[in-house]
């Protein structure tokens, strides 16, 4: 018994047992929102408001006060967090300076690169992939295998021109 729960807090977890989670998660959020998890709506409002803060666009639609209490707000604190606490309690989390600023730089357009693309893609991995599938989207299932190519396609820039 003390091997199992040492499973469930460190991992590694297997593939399947990842993919319930998600799964029941995904579920949850459809049920207590009544609406599909979302990620990139919740950010491009927030980037609207701090761009309207910087002086950089006209005076945004939402307060901070709406934003602090969007439900998305906290799923997106909580995709980020768990993500952050699972590589930690994995002993995956590493933490080093930046040897080149080539990786810092390609790092910040690559971030930028996909928030634009999630956004004029209409969803992400979440909102596409994991709501999209689940929902028999064909939509869905297309994105999944662009991710797939761009993710190889990325890999294969990356050790060509970064490494």
């Amino acid at each position: 018994m003390r091997e199992k729960l040492q499973i469930i807090a460190k991992g590694p977890w297997a593939y399947w047992v990842g993919a319930i989670v998600l799964a029941i998660l995904n579920i949850l959020v459809l049920v207590v929102r009544q609406e599909p998890w979302g990620i990139t709506t919740n950010i491009e409002e927030w980037s609207v408001w701090l761009a309207g803060k910087l002086g950089l666009t006209g005076n945004p639609d939402l307060t901070l006060k709406e934003l602090l209490l969007s439900d998305g707000t906290y799923l997106n604190l909580g995709v980020i967090l768990g993500a952050f606490w699972a590589t930690v309690v994995a002993s995956q989390a590493r933490f080093r300076p930046l040897k080149n600023k080539k990786f810092a730089v390609s790092a910040l357009f690559g971030g930028i690169m996909m928030g634009f693309g999630a956004r004029i893609a209409y969803g992400c991995n979440i909102g596409l992939v994991l709501n999209g599938i689940a929902s028999s989207s064909l939509a869905g299932w297309i994105f999944t295998i662009a991710v797939f190519l761009g993710a190889w396609l990325g890999g294969k820039i990356l050790l060509r021109y970064l490494l």
